[in-house]
């Protein structure tokens, strides 16, 4: 099947399609509305999970549709493979009936099972956006080698990504380092009694150190648990309060309760409103052991929240500097770098993070990058 189903007036002017929904993938689903927002005012928009999930920010845009497959029936191997075609000749046809000018793509797992339906559709274009490192498959090498190299964009969220996934790929990708509005980001946030509040935490002057993240063993959790123990045992009053949900959270609480902080140590579980939170916080923690978008960092900083974290590629990148970046996982680094940033004056580094950001400037540029890449579809 081609894909000249549809009158010219008809074409879908960006389609978007992305793994699936729900509240883990809520922060790359924010990163996709905000690069569909560029396609221009009256641009025609559709979204679509391969799987299945809640995906509010793209039905912002406009309508969103699932596919409901598994992870099973998206690979298809062994006998699974006749159900695999057969979920892609649908997938080609509905495809078909809307022409879009523009394919945004969700990594390379979306790429690898999309694109071999696109060969077909002469005149549209495919956008490959890379959120993370993962080591590509040969298969997955030769598929982005075969594709039709003017029809083929291949795009990552940092400029650290980008010379990576081109050592690997052999291919050219651009890097733009994904931003955040910040004017209505900032005019969005609660303030610091509402978010503690909101929270469930009570008010009062005592210190409160904030994480936002999967309770999964690379967001480092575990690190942050015993490295602000001793301050925590000190400092009867003050809390940790980790935003987020996971597989990880009966050991983070086990882990709490052995360090004797059980009592200031609170997982809140998944907030749909997180963004909204940062004032509740007096310090932001990212101990994540790896990166790819890092939105926690520049969310933080853009509410005036100094910020520790692992000193990652990407963070640098976004921060142009070191400051507040720790050069080990260790635990005694974290202790001494929480104990100094608490017991001090914080403002003075989250100035300096302010400053590193550039937040305005850098939206810009993110704006200016998909405008160019979305130019076609207008």
């Amino acid at each position: 099947m081609t894909c000249s189903a549809a009158r010219a007036g008809d074409r879908l002017d960006v389609l978007n399609v992305m793994w699936s929904g729900g509240s883990a993938f809520v922060s790359v689903q924010k990163v996709h509305r905000d690069i569909l927002r560029q396609a221009g005012a009256g641009a025609r928009v559709e979204s679509l999970l391969l799987q299945a999930g809640e995906a509010d920010p793209l039905a912002e845009l406009g309508l969103v549709s699932s596919f409901d497959l598994s992870a099973n029936r998206i690979k298809g191997r062994g006998p699974r493979a006749l159900r695999r075609w057969l979920d892609q000749r649908r997938l080609r046809a509905w495809i078909a009936e809307r022409r879009p000018k523009v394919v945004l793509l969700d990594g390379m797992g979306v790429a690898a099972y999309v694109l071999p339906l696109l060969e077909a559709c002469g005149d549209t274009r495919a956008v490959v956006l890379f959120h993370g490192a993962k080591r590509p498959r040969a298969a997955d090498i030769r598929l982005l080698h075969d594709f039709n190299t003017d029809r083929l964009t291949l795009m990552a969220v940092s400029e650290t990504l980008a010379a990576e996934l081109e050592q690997q790929l052999g291919r050219p990708v651009a890097g733009c380092r994904v931003a955040i509005e910040p004017v209505s980001f900032r005019s969005a946030l609660l303030s610091r009694d509402a978010a503690r509040a909101a929270l469930g935490i009570a008010r009062g002057e005592h210190r409160v150190v904030g994480a936002i993240g999967r309770l999964v063993p690379d967001k480092g959790f575990d690190l942050l648990i015993t490295s602000i123990a001793d301050w925590l045992l000190e400092n009867p009053q003050d809390q940790l309060v980790i935003v987020g949900e996971g597989a990880a959270r009966h050991d983070l609480l086990a882990l709490a309760h052995g360090m004797g902080v059980a009592g200031q140590v609170h997982l809140v579980g998944h907030h749909p409103q997180v963004t909204q939170l940062y004032r509740a916080f007096d310090l932001m923690c990212i101990p994540s052991k790896q990166e790819g978008l890092g939105l926690v960092l520049p969310e933080a900083v853009i509410a005036g929240v100094p910020v520790l974290a692992n000193d990652l590629p990407v963070f640098r990148e976004q921060l142009s500097s070191v400051a507040g970046l720790l050069p080990s996982e260790g635990v005694e680094v974290w202790r001494r770098a929480l104990a100094q940033t608490l017991e001090g004056d914080s403002r003075l580094l989250a100035e300096t993070q302010q400053a590193g950001l550039a937040a305005e400037a850098a939206w810009l540029r993110f704006v200016d990058t998909f405008r160019g890449i979305l130019a076609s579809s207008r």
